[in-house]
């Protein structure tokens, strides 16, 4: 094959651009269109070729990935929204491009937070049994269920979306009433409140095994001050980790929901009181955001996937834990991104530490 011809949709957002960042990397070089409905964002990025897309819900969007990926000799397309990894698995067989999707029926248990969580506490993955939330009666289960707090979500959506810790039913029922004047036709639920450390586990499958995974730990969000539950998903700053229990069980989270995984999926877990981590929810067909950071530690998920789907020469890294252990991922709107490993810190503390004012 002459140099691959890579169609990214979707290629505005923020996770987007770093398959993209991920991708001009990689030692193999690539020829990168990119489509987005917001010819703004279309700007970024070092594409070869960009285009202004319909909206995934149009009646246009089909015709025009078609037209595109001839037009332009797409050999493979990929999708990072949520809204076209549904579309583009649904329409694989239409599509004159490869992908390395999930089957619509694994993308739709991924996507829908509630299916995920039934699945996993029929598995014993999760204790709680997740209860889809209507009315106060609802919200008086919970309670009863879970005890105060109690985790309340949306069954659908990224960025922690409607998340909220409620720490009372009085409190539960405004977040409800507020989304509802706000016409937000979203429906919610609950599940017991996990009060512990946050972890992320992106992972790359062919055919039921598992390629590569590297697990890392969200230790500050971006604006948390914006979210009433203070997490906003994407995180400041991330701490590569080895955790042999982060690798299980979201190793198990993933084949409750998929007993073939094939592609890339995610799982975010949250550790409850006993220290233990429980998936919290599953990305099937898309990368985190942060991809640049396993690429950057020597990890570069995105170059795998597509070699692995255009059948390339791919390198052997190890199952687990791909990346070293205990480096820092710092990043921020406007400032750029830094890979630092634990002891390395360019700032110092003054020694001795300076006196406090003390009276005379």
């Amino acid at each position: 094959m002459a140099i691959p011809r890579i169609l990214l949709t979707g290629c505005g957002s923020p996770a987007s651009q770093n398959v993209l960042r991920c991708l001009r990397l990689a030692p193999q070089p690539f020829y990168i269109v990119g489509a987005d409905a917001n010819t703004y964002h279309l700007e970024w990025g070092d594409l070869d070729a960009a285009y202004q897309a319909p909206l995934t819900t149009s009646p246009d969007y089909l015709p025009f990935l078609i037209h595109l990926c001839d037009s332009e000799s797409v050999h493979f397309l990929h999708g990072q929204p949520d809204w076209d990894v549904s579309f583009l698995s649904a329409h694989r067989e239409h599509l004159p491009a490869a992908s390395l999707l999930p089957d619509p029926h694994a993308i739709h248990r991924a996507q829908n937070k509630y299916t995920s969580a039934c699945l996993w506490a029929h598995a014993t993955i999760r204790e709680d049994v997740p209860l889809l939330i209507h009315d106060d009666d609802d919200l008086r289960r919970a309670a009863a269920s879970f005890g105060l707090p109690f985790w309340l979500r949306t069954t659908s959506g990224a960025g922690a979306r409607g998340s909220c810790k409620a720490t009372g039913l009085d409190q539960a029922r405004a977040w409800l009433h507020y989304w509802r004047l706000s016409a937000a036709n979203w429906e919610f639920m609950a599940q017991a409140y996990l009060p512990g450390p946050e972890f992320a586990f992106q992972s790359l499958w062919r055919d039921g095994r598992i390629v590569t995974s590297a697990a890392r730990e969200r230790l500050e969000f971006v604006f948390p001050q914006h979210a009433p539950s203070g997490v906003t998903s994407s995180p400041v700053v991330a701490r590569s980790v080895h955790d042999s229990a982060v690798n299980r069980v979201a190793v198990a989270a993933i084949l409750a929901l998929d007993p073939r995984p094939h592609g890339v999926y995610g799982v975010d877990l949250k550790c409850g009181p006993d220290g233990l981590p429980r998936p919290t929810e599953v990305n099937a067909g898309r990368f985190f955001t942060t991809s640049l950071f396993l690429a950057e530690a020597g990890c570069n998920l995105p170059y795998y996937y597509v070699s692995l789907a255009l059948g390339l020469p791919l390198p052997d890294p190890p199952p687990y834990d791909a990346i070293p252990p205990d480096l820092y991922w710092i990043r921020h709107i406007d400032c750029g991104q830094v890979l630092v490993r634990d002891g390395q810190w360019r700032s110092k503390r003054l020694r001795p530490a300076l006196a406090t004012a003390s009276a005379p």
